[in-house]
């Protein structure tokens, strides 16, 4: 059995696809691709947190919109180009996976019960 990941942090990232005629945070401006890169940042840097893609942050007017968890940073109109940040800032709170751990092995054992560090994998 793998070492278990006790960190709490998760980086929220709102994929509600609201639909073309509204404003949305989500699919309709792109977060499923800005969530895919931010785990791929995630693994590569063994940043010791996840990527949860969920459906509202309640900032739709404000998307694509990303949130910190616990309590964290809003990311708001997130841009490619801002991908280095919300990382360095997530690498910053939630420090680097234990010695042991490894990002990509999707049986590892998640105490929190929300799933491994990217579900979807």
């Amino acid at each position: 059995m793998a070492q278990q990941d006790p960190s709490p942090y998760r980086l929220l990232v709102c994929v509600n696809p609201v639909g073309s005629n509204k404003p949305s945070c989500g699919g309709d401006r792109g977060s499923n691709a800005l969530a895919d890169t931010l785990e791929a940042g995630i693994r590569a840097r063994r940043i010791n947190a996840r990527l949860s893609r969920i459906i509202c942050l309640n900032r739709c007017l404000k998307g694509p919109a990303m949130r910190i968890a616990p309590g964290g940073d809003f990311f708001l109109q997130v841009q490619p180009d801002h991908i280095p940040t919300i990382l360095d800032r997530l690498e910053a709170l939630a420090g680097q996976l234990p010695d042991g751990i490894d990002p990509t092995d999707p049986d590892t054992d998640d105490p929190t019960g929300f799933g491994h560090y990217f579900p979807g994998q």
